[in-house]
């Protein structure tokens, strides 16, 4: 199978108030194939979210390798890194991170208006998704309308609408109440896999994690073997 994603020897440290550094990350590693979903666990604070920041190339490591595709990250340009951003990653997050001026329609729509589709198929394709995650009747609606589980669908559309590569989800459904946290997990493996792609889920939810392909735990700056 083909390997999307491969993260090789990353580490990241931050710098606290005294100035000493902190370590998150201390050598990690993380590869991605066609198709294949993988959660991460492992205890508050251990760099999780910092893990998946560095993989959807919103934070850089302090060393390491990214390579996207075959692609070393490294040997691109920022406007590259960018593009690569834009087109081969979806995000969904804790919070929906919605825009509250726009309907769900236009929310999912909005990436694809950016890469420059034209308004008729990027709303055509907007609408595709949003009845695939179950929102055929609340198309028009704008956020604060939704429930919590209802705004969710909706990041779900949109991290899938510009057909990624890789959709990253941090903590998707830590804000949810037990029913709704259970209908997006089977919703997001059940879309994610319908459309081909592939998804690293940063999780507490032990039963969440354990319903991936793999599950690895970030344990002292480090991925090990989660017990899948």
């Amino acid at each position: 199978m083909n390997e999307l994603l491969i993260l090789e020897d990353i580490w990241k440290s931050f710098s606290t108030p005294s100035g000493s550094a902190v370590h998150i990350l201390k050598g990690a590693g993380l590869s991605l194939s066609e198709g294949e979903v993988v959660s991460i666990v492992g205890r508050s604070g251990s760099g999780k979210s910092t893990l998946l920041s560095i993989a959807a190339l919103l934070i850089s490591p302090d060393r390491g390798r990214i390579v996207y595709s075959g692609k070393d990250v490294s040997a691109l340009s920022e406007k590259e890194v960018q593009a690569l951003r834009s087109r081969s990653i979806g995000f969904v997050f804790q919070s929906s991170m919605l825009l509250e001026d726009f309907s769900a329609l236009e929310n999912v729509a909005m990436p694809l208006l950016i890469q420059g589709m034209r308004e008729k198929n990027a709303f055509s394709e907007a609408s595709r998704l949003l009845r695939k995650v179950g929102l055929a009747d609340r198309m028009d609606y704008r956020p604060r309308l939704l429930s919590g589980g209802e705004r969710q669908r909706v990041a779900i559309a949109r991290a899938l609408s510009a057909s990624p590569l890789v959709v990253f989800a941090d903590e998707p459904t830590g804000s949810l109440d037990e029913e709704s946290a259970s209908e997006i997990e089977d919703l997001m493996f059940r879309t994610v896999r319908d459309e081909g792609r592939c998804m690293v889920v940063v999780t507490h939810d032990a039963d969440f994690a354990s319903r991936a392909d793999r599950m690895l735990m970030l344990s002292e700056g480090r991925l090990v073997d989660g017990g899948i």
